[in-house]
């Protein structure tokens, strides 16, 4: 009897310790950057039970037995399970972002909602998208992320602007930038410095305190900001603190930065090369008195002071491998009443050319404090301190891209004893200085403060009643100084030069706004309501000094002992806004969705009877796969069909321009002094332009939501074309601004995204977009063209149309250069004024887009990403001297040359080579017109999170190594072309710092 009572108490203890509860803990992480995972649900599969996880990713739960299921789920995330095995106590989970973004949150400034829930066409970017982007502004980083969001940029100057535009341009003479709104705030950007043109306001933002950016693009999405919307909106929202224990951040990478491409048709010849082809032309020119060419080489020998020993690779010696470096630190925390973030960053570039480079000091803090139930309060403020420094582009003597390709090879740029060649017979060579020289003693610097704060309340007054108000400012202050010295360069005549201006920027916004929202009928009905009052007002001052005879010291500024004044200028503008606004939605059963805004805007910028402006939009969404006909098609997940049409504006224009305005000063001088002249005849009538954006679009996704699809067609009518129309002479006026012309862009836009493997710990995404424009002038002014250097607007054209005369290629019999007589192409002529100009083709793309992939497997991450455009035209803006045929012997030519026509029945484009030639070879043709199609290979990151248990010890959560590459490889279609196939929006080369390629590395950690 014992024995059996002592078995069935062994017994009934094994099943109380097989029933007994255990302690599961372990970590949530991202499988794409290794950082931990906040707010996601833990919980027991089949059981009422479960846990979050905390700001470090960490979770802790008990399970009653060992060989429980847990459910991991989040917002944004990839639902996923995990058995626990026998003994396992510990369970670290990596997980995804869902790539159905068909249920992700847009943000439009005023308002935020799923994206199922909207009729609007949106694209959203999340921090992880961009964080620790070798890219140093965000208008950089935005290339290639949003389908109809063409960002493009000449310039590879860290630091420098890149133009963005949505859906195409929209107006000729008026702005077409969208529209940035960070943290609620319309903010100033572009090039706000008075003379560095490569000056970028953005780039004082660091994209690593960047939650999420939503870019607007239809009537719906952009009907919050009205006027102002025409051209798209870009919507920023910095990060915010989250409640739990406190999450420090540190980011640490460095690399290098070399030129991103090079064409061999664009190298610069060396001094063999140059002096043969050199002679040849002599030869060609003086047949009689240079029968040989060695009697010809003597002469080019002599008349340039050629050693032929002497072989300089100019753009070697200006060209150099650059640094940079990043560094960022932030703080996130909180409890459920206050919340705060605080970050801080440093960042430092040097250019891949002499003499250029960036240096930025970001800081961020966000507090957010629940003052009781019913208020909610919140401030924010951003600074970004920027340094950058760098070369002139053009036709400056002090820009060393141009110097490169223009000084001959046979001129040294040391001494025989090292120091800088500066001296005759070598320079001045052709007008143009020892770029070294110059670089050395001459400086150019930009300094900027960006200023972004905010302090919102709200009011929640009933359940479905709340009342917000918002005070923004926007403050921008800008520091030029830029110094030429005495003895070589732009300022040799001056006796040294230096110039030194201050601008100022300060715009703030006032918003306040009543919400209301209401559920009825069982939630089966939904609607919610906007209403709302804005002001804005923007205040604009700047002046600047210029001294001459200043000597040769770097320190010294303006004022200075001894120099004489050249000029002083300054001005201040500004202008003011205000809104009254309101907004609908309304959704049956969540079918349904309709949507329609209202907003009223007043602006300065036109003249008193027509400053007010109505504006509007509707839209209507439609869920087929909530529909019970719908429900039998298994491999739709979801199914959205949306369509939107509205009413926005465009006043981006100058505050005055509506007002006859005089200008003060020394360049009006009137008996010796300084007086005032008319210089804008104004106009009354002035008014918005007005665009009716119309959009239909359809959101799918399939095979459980693993691949989305967003289909969006466009149709954009910008008419009341702010144009500056010509005017008599007699007026003593060149131009006025008026309201004339219309033009359309249309289009389409396709992004795909799909997770192709989803199995156990290897995950493989792929991400697909293409965008098409279409850009037609439906009409102008009496049908009259506007022809504006090399560009023409005609009515039925591209407003990038090309307008040139067409080569016809080389006589092969003569080496004579032809081009064709008229647009039929019939008739051939080898005199350039004989030639009609006619539309060659546009500077805008027909299409771009991006291709990627990320994978990741056990820690292991492997992320690409190429970039794509095609059908636009690439015009060489200083071929007449690099390609001259022999026109302008002071400078040197590109290795394309070496392909010139020799003698009777050569077959070339590129004609005989005539010392000195004035045969109009080299003028502006379609001869240095190249298709513009490339594809780049722009993004290349490989990273390695450690495992947990290898940093218990140390006390991080996570920590993550990783090497990226960009702009690494660039193909392109034209073998012919140049330069870098990114350009400006013009299409247009203009010796720009080259576009670079970076490689660098780094690392992640939290703790």
């Amino acid at each position: 009897m014992g024995k059996l009572l002592l078995s069935i108490g062994m017994m009934l203890r094994v099943m109380q310790l097989y029933a007994q509860d255990i302690t599961v803990f372990g970590s949530v992480t991202s499988a794409e950057n290794g950082s931990p995972i906040p707010g996601v649900t833990v919980w027991l599969k089949g059981l009422n039970h479960g846990s979050i996880t905390d700001s470090l990713g960490r979770y802790k739960l008990l399970a009653p037995h060992r060989n429980a299921t847990l459910t991991f789920q989040g917002v944004g995330l990839v639902t996923r399970e995990a058995a626990l095995s026998v003994n396992q106590q510990e369970l670290d989970i990596a997980m995804t972002a869902d790539v159905n973004s068909l249920k992700e949150v847009v943000i439009t400034g005023y308002s935020s909602a799923s994206r199922d829930k909207t009729t609007g066409a949106y694209s959203v970017i999340k921090s992880g998208q961009i964080e620790n982007s070798p890219f140093i502004s965000l208008d950089k980083a935005l290339q290639g992320s949003v389908p109809g969001l063409q960002s493009a940029g000449g310039s590879g100057l860290p630091g420098s602007l890149q133009q963005i535009r949505i859906r195409g341009t929209g107006s000729i003479h008026a702005g077409s930038d969208p529209l940035y709104v960070i943290n609620g705030i319309p903010v100033n950007t572009g090039v706000l410095a008075l003379y560095n043109s490569n000056a970028n306001a953005l780039s004082g933002i660091n994209v690593n305190d960047i939650e999420q950016i939503t870019v607007l693009k239809d009537a719906v999405a952009t009907s919050a900001y009205g006027s102002r919307a025409a051209n798209g909106v870009i919507i920023i929202t910095l990060k915010k603190g989250k409640s739990g224990k406190t999450v420090f951040q540190f980011s640490s990478e460095a690399g290098f930065v070399k030129q991103a491409f090079s064409s061999p048709a664009n190298r610069p010849l060396n001094t063999g090369e140059w002096r043969e082809l050199t002679a040849e032309g002599v030869r060609n020119r003086f047949p009689d008195q240079y029968p040989s060419i060695h009697s010809a080489i003597r002469f080019v020998d002599e008349t340039f002071g050629v050693n032929p020993a002497v072989n300089t690779n100019w753009l070697q010696e200006v060209t150099q491998t650059g640094k940079t470096s990043q560094h960022y630190f932030s703080a996130s925390g909180g409890h459920d009443k206050t919340r705060f973030y605080l970050s801080g960053g440093y960042l430092s570039q040097t250019g891949n050319v002499i003499a250029s480079g960036f240096k930025r000091f970001t800081g961020n803090l966000a507090l957010e404090h629940q003052a009781g139930k019913q208020i909610t309060l919140a401030s924010s403020i951003m600074l970004g301190h920027t340094s950058q420094y760098g070369p002139d582009n053009g036709g400056a003597f002090s820009n060393p891209v141009l110097a490169a390709h223009f000084l001959r090879p046979s001129l040294s740029a040391k001494t025989s004893d090292g120091n800088l060649n500066i001296s005759a017979p070598d320079f001045p060579a052709g007008g143009l200085y020892n770029p070294l020289a110059i670089a050395e003693m001459d400086r150019r610097n930009t300094s900027g403060l960006k200023s972004i704060a905010s302090f919102s309340a709200d009011y929640r007054i009933l359940k479905q009643l709340k009342l917000s108000s918002r005070i923004g400012i926007d403050y921008n202050a800008l520091e030029e100084d830029s110094y030429n010295n005495p003895f070589y360069g732009d300022a040799v005549n001056e006796k040294g030069l230096s110039a030194r201006g201050y601008a100022r920027y300060f715009n703030w916004i006032w918003s306040n706004l009543a919400e209301y929202d209401h559920r009825f009928s069982g939630n089966d009905y939904t609607l919610h309501l906007t209403a709302g009052y804005e002001a804005q007002k923007s205040s604009h001052y700047f002046n600047r000094t210029v001294v001459s005879g200043m000597p040769p010291n770097l320190t010294v500024t303006v004022p200075s002992a001894g120099a004489v004044a050249q000029s002083g200028e300054g001005s201040n503008s500004d202008y003011a806004f205000i809104s009254a606004l309101a907004f609908m939605d309304f959704s049956i059963k969540s079918k349904w969705l309709f949507s329609g805004s209202f907003r009223r805007d007043g602006s300065s910028r036109f003249g008193p009877a027509r400053r007010q402006g109505n504006f509007w939009s509707v839209g209507m969404a439609w869920h087929l796969d909530r529909e019970e006909f719908f429900k039998d098609i298994p491999f739709i997940y979801e199914l959205k069909i949306r369509g939107s049409y509205g009413f926005n504006g465009n006043a981006s224009i100058g505050n005055y321009d509506w007002r006859a305005a005089y200008a003060y000063g020394k360049s009006y001088n009137y008996m010796g002094n300084a007086g005032s002249a008319p210089v804008t005849p104004g106009n009354n009538n002035l008014t918005w332009e007005f665009s009716k954006p119309l959009n239909i679009g359809c959101d799918l996704a399939m095979m459980g939501g693993r691949l989305t699809i967003v289909f969006d067609w466009y149709s954009r009518i910008t008419s009341n074309l702010l144009l500056d129309e010509p005017l008599s002479g007699t007026s003593g006026f060149a131009t006025y601004k008026n309201n004339a012309g219309s033009v359309r862009n249309r289009g389409l836009e396709i992004g795909l995204a799909g997770s192709v493997i989803r199995s156990g710990p290897f995950l493989w995404n792929i991400f697909f977009n293409i965008a098409r424009n279409k850009n037609r002038i439906l009409s102008l002014p009496d049908n009259r063209d506007i022809i504006t250097g090399t560009f023409i607007r005609r009515v039925g054209e591209d407003l990038g149309s090309f307008y040139l005369r067409q080569w016809a290629g080389v006589n092969p019999e003569t080496g004579a250069p032809q081009w064709y007589k008229d647009v039929s192409g019939k008739e051939i002529v080898e005199s350039y004024n004989a030639a009609s100009r006619f539309v060659a083709g546009s500077a805008s793309p027909r299409g771009f887009g991006t291709l990627g992939s990320d994978l990741n497997y056990k820690g292991l991450s492997l992320e690409f990403q190429f970039y794509y455009s095609y059908g636009n035209m690439i015009r060489d803006g200083w071929a007449s001297y690099t390609q001259s045929d022999g026109a302008n012997a002071n400078f040197n030519v590109v290795s394309s040359q070496l392909k010139r026509w020799q003698k009777p029945g050569d077959i070339t484009d590129v004609p005989k080579y005539v010392y000195g030639g004035n045969n109009a070879s080299n003028a502006v043709s379609t001869r240095f017109l190249y298709h513009g199609d490339y594809l780049r290979f722009r993004n290349l990151t490989m990273a390695y999170k450690i495992p947990h248990s290898f940093l218990v010890r140390s006390g991080l959560a996570s920590a993550r190594l990783y090497l990226r590459g960009s702009n690494i490889l660039t193909w392109v279609r034209d073998k012919k072309l140049p330069y870098d196939p990114e350009t400006n929006l013009n299409s247009t080369t203009d010796f720009d710092v080259f576009i670079p390629k970076t490689f660098s590395g780094g690392i992640q950690i939290e703790f």
